[in-house]
């Protein structure tokens, strides 16, 4: 087992932050999330990545503080939302245990541990398809996804003390912590950077897209710093669009550089669709009335980005640059050795799915591309619809009547939640939902019951100081 001494200080902070109210370790552990590749502690070859080692120490600190000074009853009834997502959690530990031993060595499936020991499945890339086999993954991944309940949980029962708005600066945070690490990785800082790139994955720092070089931030590799970017982007602009918040809008504008500047597939879809989610939440921020200048502004704004596009394309190493990156990204990414490679783990996923007869081949047996082939393979059908139903019950249907700051906290989070989804979609490899996803979530729940139950952000913020004078 190897102990990272930078996790020290993080771990002197979540304990100074958590002994003034046990509620801000949340906050932390969700402000560390752009840590990606920041392992506090790596055992058995599995690496404790620093947020869920403060989300797993977040947890049982609430839960001891419930023991404790046990709060009311209400903060702690299961919303419908966690009810799917504690099926989907339950099926996925079933089948994790279960359904991998009831299936083992009946099929072949590309591990969750890349090795290059087994027959080579194709001349254009080296993942071998080996026998299922019960290992250490099904466990490590059935841990995560029950982590992720447990967080969405303690998310949701923080913000009904604290209110929605409580969450969101965990997401301030992480954030400007994402601006900060690719901002630090675009300038060649890797001296600086070492120090929180401790876990055992493999760093793909150097890759070139075209003449440009990735950016990755704080995690391994550009696919994931460019959905979180994009996440962060559309939570930032949708709330910024609603009340003009002028620090919203820059950490939107620097997230949206940074899923430029991370040159990813996943990062240009998550990009493109986040703004479409937006759009359509037009009726919401043009609901509220609109000043004459910041109207003036957005109109020269756009005037002046589209200007300035048009003037660089007429420069033809610009133009020709610009090709290259898109001709790589999109356009011929399907015939990459890369693309190939997912495209082969996809077809494997969905042919799992058939092969158990629909009921998965359990988590962490397989690594598959994109959500869909993951879940269907790992969880099958009875775990994907039970996920299908978490997400269509966490951010469904909006709240009806609400006041402008609950609606603008509900839809940043339902914006920022389908990007994450469309990402994954196009580039998961395991079913976790993430920590991220949760905590988003949580808060789209938190502000739907604020409305339901006739509460106000106000009311919210009275009850948690009551409560805070209390302990």
């Amino acid at each position: 087992m190897a102990v990272y001494p930078a996790a020290a200080a993080f771990l002197l902070l979540w304990l100074w932050l958590s002994a003034r109210n046990a509620d801000n370790g949340i906050l932390m552990a969700i402000a560390v999330i752009p840590f990606g590749m920041f392992a506090a502690l790596v055992a058995g070859g599995l690496s404790m990545i620093i947020a869920n080692l403060l989300a797993i120490l977040s947890i049982s600190l609430l839960i001891l503080r419930r023991i404790t000074y046990a709060p009311g009853p209400a903060d702690f009834r299961l919303p419908p939302s966690g009810v799917y997502l504690l099926v989907f959690a339950l099926y996925s530990a079933f089948s994790g245990i279960v359904l991998v031993r009831l299936f083992e060595g009946q099929f072949l499936v590309f591990p969750m541990t890349v090795t290059n020991k087994g027959p080579q499945v194709s001349n254009f890339f080296s993942s071998v398809m080996l026998p299922l086999l019960p290992t250490n993954s099904n466990i490590a991944q059935s841990v995560y996804i029950l982590l992720s309940f447990a967080f969405f949980l303690a998310t949701v029962f923080v913000a009904r003390r604290r209110g929605a708005k409580f969450i969101e600066k965990g997401l301030v945070w992480a954030a400007s912590l994402n601006v900060v690490l690719g901002s630090l990785d675009f300038l060649g800082a890797d001296a600086i950077l070492s120090p929180i790139r401790t876990a055992d994955y493999s760093l793909l720092n150097e890759h070139l897209v075209g003449p440009f070089s990735r950016v990755i931030g704080g995690y391994a590799e550009a696919s994931a710093f460019g959905a979180a970017s994009a996440a962060f982007f559309t939570y930032f602009l949708m709330s910024y669009l609603i009340v003009r918040k002028k620090g919203h809008g820059i950490l939107a504008a620097a997230n949206f550089l940074g899923a430029l500047l991370a040159l990813s597939s996943t990062g240009v879809a998550a990009l493109a669709t986040g703004v479409f989610f937006v759009i359509l939440h037009f009726r919401v921020f043009l609901g509220f009335s609109m000043s004459r200048g910041f109207g003036h502004f957005l109109v020269i704004g756009v005037s002046f980005l589209a200007l300035t596009i048009s003037t660089l394309l007429l420069a033809p190493l610009v133009m020709d640059s610009l090709l290259d990156v898109l001709d790589s990204l999109i356009f011929s990414k399907q015939d990459s050795l890369s693309g190939q490679e997912r495209g082969a783990w996809a077809a494997a996923g969905f042919d799992t799915f058939f092969l158990t007869w629909g009921f998965g081949a359990g988590v962490g047996s397989l690594r598959g591309n994109g959500i869909a082939s993951v879940l269907l393979g790992s969880v099958g059908f009875p775990g994907t619809i039970a996920f299908l139903m978490f997400v269509f019950s966490a951010i469904g249907l909006p709240p009806v009547g609400a006041d402008r700051s609950t609606l603008r906290l509900f839809c940043a989070g339902r914006v920022c939640a389908m990007t994450l989804l469309t990402a994954m979609l196009v580039s998961a490899t395991t079913p976790d939902p993430t920590l991220l996803l949760m905590a988003v979530s949580g808060l789209c729940v938190v502000a739907r019951e604020q409305v339901f139950e006739g509460y106000t952000t106000e009311t919210f913020a009275a009850s948690a100081e009551r409560f805070s004078n209390r302990i």
